[in-house]
């Protein structure tokens, strides 16, 4: 740099953690330990309220602080707000070859909340989020979208701290380009209710926040693309966003047929017998989104969706059931073909009357309509050497039904004026459904240790629940004493209302030719010649109640938040059988007792620890209280058990985190525990002439969960490569009974993993191996402990070169030991594109993408519980080349050619590069307007 240059920084005062390194005559300086400054300068203050001091002037031929000689400076900062301002060099030195960079920490924990930089991960071109997702350490992705944090399910996804399509993570992950996302923020918070209220409920969900690029602030972004590929592959999809003034608005779709859903199929989990994991989907969505209002006082949002899905699964299962004297052998193949068509409205309105009164509505809506075909064969061996076969059967079924929901919450919270720290808060919410569903059912069932003993079923199963439900809350805080100590005492009581109306009306139907090449009739209304068969039918009108009072103290201060307390929860239930009487549940009650205690410590901005502990009980469902046998699947018959109580379970959790400033180290570790008493636990007896299976329910006491979790990432000094660790194990004990023999199963699981991932402007690639340890025991005598093994590594790497270029690759290996015959598998899975970005703005992209290369995928999965073990594959998506094309378009402003506040270094320029992945080339294909 020539003596007389004079360099200005605009003040930032965004709140990022940042590391500034300069160069002079060959020798780099950087850290984190303070700034380098004049001590009679003024200081001045960030919107936190923190300070920092402008480099005002440097000794000209003077050693600075520490010794650095006067050819040396460092400039660091160690507040998440930095002030820079103009640094004039042409008082004192004259400096040469001056490079300034910029780098964001890749992993910031921080209390409750762990953001990752998402430039530090690179993703192909037209990546969507989920791809980034599946970069982060500590973040799973499974075959399906579902999203896992530290072993802790996500249920929302945020775009710049609001709602995206309410708790449909997948409609984010899989329809917003991962090039809009400058950071990805998973946090654990409280409810709405105590967000709102900041009253603790204990109800915690864990979900992400993506913010968007600063640069993104008003006007239109979106992207457009298209492919088409071998074996009729094809997908297409668009996203259109518009932000104006904090407003948003976004219109998402999409057509395909490789297993990107889009939006959750929610409608599968409201009907019973349809489908199964796994498989090949066709999928098409289309869906709006919005949040609109003047400031924050007034918001709308919400949004509206159409999904339609198109499944086609296979299944082969092989399981061992664990008796008191041997092992069985199931084996059993299905073929699923899984319709549904879905439609889901959610709204909300936020309203901050004033300073002292919020409203918060939220209704929604939703229908869902389903079908389903299923042929599926099972075959039972006895455990002896000669593997003798017990029965066999075939089974041809179809369903079809309609789903209707609707419901709502309404909260109300008042501060008041009069009393600081004293509010009351209420909440009522309310939820309606009706699910009818018709079943029709063909077996042909063998028993081959009986002679001439066979049973052929042909049946018809109308099965509809309506339920309405009514809850309201009330709750009271109250401040002791001076509120500015932080002392208070919080009152709460809540009553939930169920009514559940289950009819389950079974007819027997005429064999017809009885063959099993016959096409099973998929009816919606009972024909006229069907027989009605009361023994497996019901007509259940069932009712629910439960109180909560809860009496608490709470504390907060500046580095602590406790709250302790006691909740007395009394819970009642009846039903009434319209079609037997002697199967009524007349009204029981169930009364507990218990305390919480949650404990939040604040070491610093940085590092923190949270402590909590709370019990719940849950009550059994409808199936397992309901004393008629459900025989639709006629060799695994379950009968209910109307004397069950409900479970109580307590659960205990500890989380710290902690973030290194100076070495930009990140750190993470979590144990969590429960306990249950009461527990519902299936008792089941093996027929050992039919091996009909027939399960009822009891409770058992002393069913435990712990799962603990360490996560570690570090980048080495030269900030081009980053280092992560953790581990992750957990321990289950399950209580069970086998033909009248107590068993427990214990399910242990460790899962250590590494990564190394290195990136520069130009090049980033990052290598994980991975290994993980199940065993399996069991306390039956006869049953051995059982071991698998699974490990492997996964790597990608991604080349941009300056002229639009972009080549990226992934690859995948994983072998497994220790499952059944035949479910032991070695796999391969590579899969690489390369793309071209052309036009001034590299906004339109080709590219080819080649999945699955060797044609290896494979899904297979094992379970594990007190009386069997079991053994799953199921057909999934394999090898195809696609070719495609995007079109990427926004109207924000520039970087290059704005001042906004996060750009630290506006103009860019060689010298002035914006950090890893970025440097003198530019931005990367696609465009510098994300």
């Amino acid at each position: 740099m020539n003596a007389g240059l004079s360099r200005s920084f605009p003040r930032m005062n965004k709140a990022i953690p940042i590391l500034l390194m300069l160069s002079f005559g060959g020798s780099v300086f950087y850290g984190a330990s303070g700034l380098q400054h004049n001590p009679t300068a003024p200081a001045q203050s960030g919107p936190g309220g923190e300070t920092s001091n402008p480099v005002d002037s440097i000794p000209n031929g003077t050693n600075g602080r520490d010794g650095i000689p006067a050819d040396s400076v460092e400039i660091v900062y160690e507040t998440d707000s930095v002030a820079v301002d103009t640094v004039n060099w042409d008082k004192y030195v004259t400096l040469q070859d001056m490079v300034i960079t910029a780098t964001k920490a890749a992993v910031v924990a921080k209390q409750d909340t762990m953001e990752f930089n998402a430039g530090s991960y690179k993703t192909a071109v037209n990546a969507n989020v989920e791809d980034l997702l599946k970069k982060l350490p500590g973040v799973e992705v499974d075959a399906d979208g579902n999203i896992k944090s530290n072993g802790k399910t996500v249920s929302k996804i945020l775009v710049n701290g609001k709602e995206f399509f309410a708790d449909d993570t997948k409609m984010a992950t899989k329809n917003l380009p991962s090039e809009l996302i400058d950071k990805v923020q998973v946090v654990d918070r409280k409810s709405d209710f105590s967000r709102l209220t900041g009253v603790d409920d204990g109800e915690e969900e864990t979900v992400i926040n993506l913010t968007v690029k600063k640069n993104m602030q008003n006007g239109w972004v979106g992207n457009v693309n298209a492919g088409y590929g071998t074996d009729n592959r094809y997908e297409g999809a668009f996203n259109i966003s518009t932000f104006s003034d904090k407003n948003q608005i976004s219109i998402v779709g999409g057509a395909n047929n490789i297993n990107e859903l889009g939006f959750m199929d929610r409608g599968r989990g409201r009907f019973g017998g349809f489908g199964s994991s796994g498989g090949i989907s066709n999928a098409q969505r289309i869906g709006i989104n919005f949040n609109v209002g003047k400031d924050e006082n007034l918001r709308f949002g919400g949004n509206v969706f159409y999904s339609h899905s198109d499944r086609h699964a296979m299944s082969q299962t092989e399981t061992q059931f664990l008796l008191p004297d041997s092992t069985s052998y199931q084996h059993s193949g299905s073929d699923t073909r899984d319709r549904g068509h879905n439609v889901n409205a959610n709204f909300r309105l936020e309203w901050k009357i004033d300073p002292y009164n919020t409203i918060d509505f939220r209704p929604t809506f939703s229908f869902n309509h389903r079908s389903s075909q299923l042929v599926d064969t099972t075959q039972l061996n006895a455990g002896d050497l000669l593997r003798t076969l017990v029965n066999s059967r075939e089974n041809r079924s179809a369903n079809s039904g309609n789903s209707w929901n609707a419901g709502g919450y309404l909260i109300y919270n008042h501060n008041f004026q009069s009393r600081p720290g004293r509010s009351f808060s209420i909440r009522a919410n309310y939820s309606f459904s009706n699910t009818r569903q018709y079943t029709t059912s063909w077996n042909d069932i063998i028993y081959y240790l009986q002679q001439d003993d066979s049973e052929l079923q042909y049946r018809l199963t109308d099965n509809r629940q309506w339920t309405n439900g009514i809850s309201g809350q009330a709750t009271w805080t109250e401040p002791l004493g001076d509120v500015k100590k932080g002392n208070f005492l919080e009152a709460m009581y809540k009553i939930d209302y169920r009514f559940n109306n289950a009819d389950k009306n079974t007819y027997d139907l005429p064999e017809g030719t009885g063959t099993w090449q016959d096409a099973v009739m998929d009816y919606t209304l009972v024909p006229a010649d069907a027989t009605f068969n009361p023994e497996v039918s019901n007509q259940f009108r069932n009712t629910f109640v439960t109180h909560t009072l809860q009496l608490g103290y709470k504390k907060v201060s500046s580095k602590m938040n406790l709250q302790t307390g006691l909740e007395f929860s009394p819970s009642g239930s009846k039903s009434t059988d319209l079609i037997d009487a002697a199967r009524n549940i007349p009204m029981h009650w169930v009364y507990n007792i218990a305390p919480y205690f949650r404990f939040r410590y604040r070491f610093s901005k940085t590092r923190s620890l949270r402590v909590n502990y709370r019990a719940r009980t849950t009550s059994p469902s409808l199936t397992q209280l309901q004393p008629v046998a459900d025989i639709s699947d006629p060799l695994n018959i379950r009968i209910g058990n109307p004397d069950l109580k409900p479970t109580f379970t307590q659960s205990l959790r500890f989380n710290y985190n902690n973030y290194n400033e100076n070495t930009q180290q990140s750190m993470f570790a979590m144990l969590n525990g429960s306990y249950s008493t009461n527990v519902i636990v299936s008792r089941t007896r093996t027929d050992a002439n039919t091996g009909i299976r027939t399960t009822q329910y009891t409770n058992a006491n002393g069913n435990f969960t712990v799962f603990g979790m360490f996560m570690i990432n570090q980048p080495l000094p030269n900030r081009k490569w980053r280092f992560s660790a953790s581990l992750r194990g957990s321990y289950s004990s399950m209580a069970g009974y086998i033909n009248d023999d107590f068993n427990r199963s214990g399910n242990l699981n460790l899962s250590p993993d590494l990564g190394m991932t290195f990136s520069c402007d130009v090049f980033q690639m990052s290598v994980r191996p991975t290994y993980s340890f199940n065993m399996a025991t069991n306390t039956l005598a006869t049953q051995p402990n059982r071991y698998t093994h699974t490990y492997g590594f996964r790597s990608d790497a991604t080349l941009t070169l300056p002229f639009g270029l972009q080549f990226s690759t992934d690859l995948a290996f994983n072998k497994s030991t220790g499952y059944s015959a035949g479910f032991n598998s070695t796999t391969w899975i590579w899969n690489a594109q390369l793309s071209y970005s052309v036009l001034r703005d590299k906004s339109l992209t080709f590219s080819v993408r080649a999945y699955d290369l060797l044609g290896q995928n494979d899904n297979i999965t094992r379970t594990v519980s007190a009386g069997q073990i079991v053994d799953a594959r199921y057909n999934n998506l394999t090898r195809y080349v696609m070719f495609g094309v995007s079109w990427q378009f926004n109207t924000m402003k520039s970087k290059k050619t704005s001042n906004a506040p996060d750009d630290p270094f506006p103009g860019g320029g060689p010298g002035f590069g914006r950090g890893p992945g970025r440097g003198p080339m530019g931005p990367p294909p696609g465009g510098r307007h994300f």
